[in-house]
Parts: structure tokens; sequence; C-alpha cells
């Protein structure tokens, strides 16, 4: 009689060691773009909210995803996200308050390119404010992209 294969032998497992680069509003890993902390530190100051980034390193290369995820913003819970997305949130923000949902947003390039995503919180049960908050994260990584994307091309050497 022949055994099925135990789908949690250390064989059958695929495993990848991720680093996390993050930035807040006043700490930034030196490998993320500078125009990050001052949006986040811009979305704190003008309306209130904290927010973090967080991008992701994979045997020493920074990743990059190739395109834009299917649902560009959402809301994230314990029961509806996935999990390592969520691990990434609670990672980068940490409260001590009762959060209704945590919100993010990824950073889209020029090139489709996703640089990272931006993370926050709501404490707020009421579907409205929450849209709301979503929005300010979605335009506050908006701005961030085209921060990044300019800086890239000024960087670039001139081509004649």
């Amino acid at each position: 009689m022949e055994t099925a294969a135990d789908p949690f032998e250390t064989a059958a497992l695929d495993i990848t060691f991720s680093d996390l680069l993050i930035a807040t509003p006043d700490r930034s890993d030196p490998l993320i773009d500078r125009s990050v902390a001052q949006v986040l530190k811009l979305l704190r100051d003008q309306h209130r909210m904290e927010a973090a980034f967080v991008g992701e390193v994979v045997d020493g290369n920074r990743i990059r995803r190739g395109s834009m995820p299917a649902a560009p913003v959402h809301f994230a819970d314990d029961d509806d996200t996935d999990p390592l997305e969520l691990a990434f949130c609670k990672q980068a923000i940490r409260t001590h308050l009762p959060v209704s949902c945590y919100l993010s947003a990824p950073i889209v390039l020029h090139d489709g390119g996703v640089y990272g995503k931006l993370y926050s919180f709501s404490h707020n049960a009421d579907r409205e404010a929450k849209d709301q908050d979503l929005k300010k994260l979605a335009m506050t990584a908006q701005l961030a992209a085209r921060l990044i994307t300019e800086r890239l091309r000024a960087a670039r050497p001139a081509t004649h």
C-alpha cells in the first residue's frame, strides 16, 4: 500500500527569506528613496494620518513587482488578507489601540513596477471615513511615485 506524501515535509516546502526595507515619517532605511519619508511626513503633518512604507529584499536584491496588483488599494483585516501582506503591514505599523482595519496602497513607478507599499490603519468603523483615509493613502503613494520617478530620470546620464 502506497502512502501519500506529507505536504509538510521539509522537501515539499518552498522557503524564501525576505528582508524588509521600512520607512516612517521619522526614519528610513538608506536604500529607500528619501521622497518616501518626505511624503509620509507630509501625510502625518497635514492629515494627522500615520503610515509607513515597506519594500522587500530577497537574496540581497530589491524586489520590484512587475505589475500593479489586481486590487491597487484596499482594506485589510485578519480575516480576508494574504497572511504575508498582513505580516508586512503589522511589522511596519504598530499600534496599541484597537484597529478597525489596515489600509495599503502601492507606489507604482512610471514603468509599471511596484516600488513597495504604503500601509496605514484606521480606528474608525465608519466605511466613509475609511474610504477617505484610503484615498489619502493612495494620493500619497502617487506623489511618492512621481517624486521617485523624477529623481530616477534626473540621475540617468543624458543621451544625445
